[in-house]
């Protein structure tokens, strides 16, 4: 990562915007160690962003081998815990958008202990999905963070725009991600 006053460092001779919001979700701990589960939503696409992002923050991915610290205990977490949660594509024909269940419970891995939730990852999710698209021809930055249209403290939730997804409509998409992954 470049940063001001790195030029002249190599790797750094031509570099590029990166932004990143990032959302806490919950405190706890995980294998005993104090962590912090977060919402993360790369603004440019960078190689390795959000674990770069989260390193220079002095934050490291749990279990990022690379740019986490090494902690004697690779064989914990058994993965990076870094996850695709959402992902939205919007095309000239439609928005392919797709949600998955949230990997970091207690109960599908037992050295997650949370202890504090700050937000609700079902409303912030209700907020990205309200969030517009970006123009694709506008390539420069948006005014304002996105991260200001997500619910916080002191900030309602947007209304739901659109009813929940319904157990039969729910099934055969996620038939077809089993087949497809």
């Amino acid at each position: 990562m470049c940063i001001e006053g790195s030029q002249g460092v190599a790797g750094c001779e031509n570099p590029k915007p990166s932004l990143t919001d990032l959302v806490v979700l919950e405190h706890g701990l995980y294998a005993g160690d104090p962590v912090s589960k977060v919402l993360l939503k790369p603004l440019t696409g960078r190689t390795h962003q959000l674990r770069v992002h989260c390193s220079a923050l002095g934050h490291p991915v749990v279990g990022d081998l690379t740019y986490g610290e090494v902690s004697g205990r690779e064989d914990r977490p058994f993965r990076m815990m870094l996850h695709a949660f959402y992902l939205r594509i919007p095309t000239d024909t439609e928005c392919v958008e797709v949600c998955t269940p949230d990997p970091f419970l207690p109960s599908l891995d037992a050295c997650w202990s949370p202890h504090t939730l700050l937000q609700s990852l079902d409303q912030l999710v209700q907020a990205l999905r309200a969030t517009p698209d970006p123009d694709p021809e506008d390539r420069g930055p948006r005014p304002g963070s996105p991260s200001a249209l997500l619910p916080g403290p002191g900030r309602p939730p947007p209304p739901p725009t659109k009813p929940p997804e319904t157990e039969a409509q729910r099934g055969p998409c996620l038939q077809w991600l089993s087949e497809w992954t």
